[in-house]
């Protein structure tokens, strides 16, 4: 017969032995609070019924699940109006995410979804200086396609990625980024002043993905849309890239739409947004 740390091993990492089942009360109970946390999590302090009648549960039931929530710091209850609200325990729970989260691996699933959905090349980058460098790819599978080597760099104002951050940040953190006036030429439609890049990022701003039409790399155009951080503030970009001969207009209109998607998709697992 095996021994009992025999057994242990061969059990699956993470799960329980056979003894200690969960009653279907308890897992009720703890279902429960959690739609209690997401009903206080939407607002800024509710009542005892206005929390009932939100969660559609009986208001003894809601105390009771509350009372247990306030104890363990999750949530709070101001007596002077009445109101229950998230407490500062949920935010340190919550906190822990934003120590262990990591863009890359948050992304993989949805960048591949992305590039068999277009049959093009997707890349996930993160701005480093004045430069934007590949942290993630999906490559197409055509045998004429957009390749960009995983830690690989771009300048910022020279690529669909890095024109997409820009032109979500913030004016100040935005032209710190820029530097001087005189921007370095890679192409003939490479934009190398701010009055040029300016005007393109307000365009890219109320488009809502930016357009690197060859201004790096002759032959090739991508369509980029920002991913933004709890703070609204961007963190990457994921573009989509191609020849110029498969980017018509009409081609990056509807590549456009999909990259904006991806892009909320991604900021929504990313930060909650």
């Amino acid at each position: 017969m095996p021994s009992t740390d025999a057994v242990s091993t061969t059990r699956r990492r993470g799960r329980p032995s056979g003894g200690g089942a969960e009653t279907g009360g308890e897992v009720q109970s703890l279902d429960r609070a959690i739609a209690l946390l997401e009903v206080l999590a939407r607002s800024d302090g509710l009542t005892l019924s206005e929390v009932a009648r939100a969660a559609e549960l009986p208001t003894s039931t809601v105390h009771r699940l509350l009372t247990t929530l306030e104890r363990r710091g999750l949530v709070g209850h101001d007596a002077s109006t009445g109101q229950w609200m998230v407490g500062l325990g949920l935010f340190r729970v919550g906190s822990a995410y934003l120590r262990i989260r990591k863009l890359p691996e948050i992304g993989r699933v949805l960048l591949r979804e992305l590039s068999h959905g277009v049959d093009e090349t997707v890349n996930l980058s993160l701005i480093d200086g004045p430069h934007l460098i590949c942290v993630a790819q999906v490559e197409s599978h055509a045998a004429v396609r957009a390749f960009f080597r995983i830690g690989g760099d771009l300048p910022i104002h020279a690529s669909g990625g890095g024109k997409a951050i820009l032109a979500a940040m913030n004016p100040e953190a935005r032209r710190a980024w820029l530097g001087g006036d005189q921007l370095p030429r890679y192409t003939e439609h490479t934009h190398v002043s701010r009055r040029a890049l300016q005007a393109d990022l307000a365009d890219i701003a109320t488009r809502g993905f930016a357009i690197d039409d060859e201004e790096h790399t002759p032959g090739m155009r991508c369509v980029a849309a920002a991913v933004l951080d709890e703070w609204r503030e961007p963190v990457g970009a994921i573009s989509i890239s191609a020849p110029t001969v498969r980017m018509s207009p009409e081609r990056i209109v509807d590549l456009g739409a999909k990259v904006i998607d991806a892009a909320r998709r991604l900021t929504m697992r990313y930060s909650g947004l």
